[in-house]
């Protein structure tokens, strides 16, 4: 049978609910932590989930979510950073059955896969593709076609006509093969199959591990209350990689967010965005979510504040006010709308951000002069005041 003819059939027999395929989507999840997430699988009998260190981070609470709507929560019970890999353990029993997995033989050029994406709240979305190039001295095969925009964070299983696990999506070690795109990267079962079997184990003595994350380029362990690693000083990875061309705005939002004593792995919730609570000096107001990100060329960093909800009336007064504001008052701050929320936002190119100012001072300034426009848009308008919130990328 032909790869594509295969394709059809597992298509035609997964949408029905019947064959292999069918079968299989029982036992996938989608995987939540914190701003995090991606794509895991039932891979044992005790309940462990396989997905990709990406979709946790370094969180060790995540949360789980069935096909069939159920929500667990989950523990991170083991991580490899480098090859892009974590395994959870499920608080309570999932009562799915566990994949079966193909360690051997390994998946093979030209042959036909499909990866199953979970998302919270939606229908697993199955794609199909084609292996493109066979592992090689350890490294993840290749896929066909990339998924990348569909497969997110990783962690997707891709499984083989007769319903077995060839292996997973996996984004991480981008230069294990040059030229093929994150999300074309499939780690064959066997690359982790001795992980699995220190799993296999009964839940009891999984729940009271220590999750260790050892840093990918001395093995020492390093936490996530750090930017680098203690041992050999290298920068530790996080499960948003940062750009190439952003590489120098990052480093300036990590001097400017350490000036702080705020650690930037912790506060960061995207490749280019952090976000944090700041309370201005002397200011007596609940703290204020800053959120930090650096433009899609790498040349800005910008500063923004949730300030009030749009109004339910008077809207052309209070455009107009927002227009007069930025003529008058504002300064080198800007107001402006983000969806229905109104912004106070301060931006400067990357260079001048961290040796021309004192990020202290920014963050104080910044935070004050919102509490001020927030109060007086609440007075004037009944606008409903936010000092946190803005979730938009």
């Amino acid at each position: 049978m032909t790869s594509r003819a295969a394709q059809g059939e597992a298509a035609r027999a997964a949408a029905s609910g019947d064959g292999p395929i069918g079968v299989v989507r029982r036992s996938i999840v989608a995987v939540t932590a914190g701003s995090s997430g991606g794509t895991g699988w039932v891979a044992l009998g005790n309940g462990i989930v396989v997905t990709s260190w990406r979709a946790v981070g370094c969180h060790a609470d995540v949360f789980l979510s069935l096909e069939d709507g159920r929500r667990a929560t989950g523990r991170v019970v083991n991580v490899d950073v480098e090859r892009d890999l974590a395994f959870i353990l499920p608080v309570e029993p999932l009562g799915v059955p566990a994949l079966s997995l193909r360690p051997e033989p390994p998946p093979r050029l030209g042959e036909a896969v499909f990866l199953l994406i979970a998302s919270p709240g939606e229908s697993l979305v199955m794609a199909p593709s084609v292996v493109s190039a066979e592992s090689r001295a350890g490294e993840p095969a290749a896929l066909g076609v990339d998924l990348h925009g569909r497969v997110g964070r990783g962690g997707c299983p891709a499984i083989d006509a007769t319903g077995r696990v060839l292996g997973l999506i996996t984004t991480g070690r981008s230069g294990a093969r040059s030229g093929v795109d994150r999300g074309r990267m499939l780690m064959p079962v066997g690359l982790f199959t001795r992980d699995l079997r220190a799993l296999d184990v009964p839940p009891a003595e999984l729940s009271d591990r220590a999750l260790i994350h050892r840093c990918p380029s001395c093995t020492e362990p390093f936490s996530a209350e750090n930017d680098r690693c203690h041992a050999c000083g290298e920068l530790l990875p996080h499960a948003f990689e940062t750009p190439p061309r952003c590489a120098g705005g990052e480093r300036v939002v990590r001097d400017a967010l350490a000036a702080l004593g705020i650690v930037a792995n912790k506060a960061r919730v995207g490749p280019r965005t952090w976000r944090i609570l700041h309370r201005a000096l002397g200011g007596e107001a609940a703290p204020s979510e800053v959120t930090v990100r650096i433009d899609q060329e790498g040349l800005q960093v910008l500063l923004r504040v949730p300030l009030v909800r749009l109004p339910l009336a008077a809207h052309e007064p209070f455009y107009r006010l927002l227009l007069t504001a930025n003529d008058q008052t504002t300064g080198v701050c800007r107001l402006s709308l983000a969806g229905d929320v109104v912004v106070l936002s301060f931006s400067e190119p990357v260079p001048a951000f961290a040796s021309e100012h004192d990020v202290a001072v920014v963050f104080h300034d910044l935070v004050r002069l919102a509490e001020q426009y927030r109060k007086a848009l609440a007075e004037l308008f009944g606008a409903e005041a936010l000092r946190e919130g803005l979730r938009e990328e």
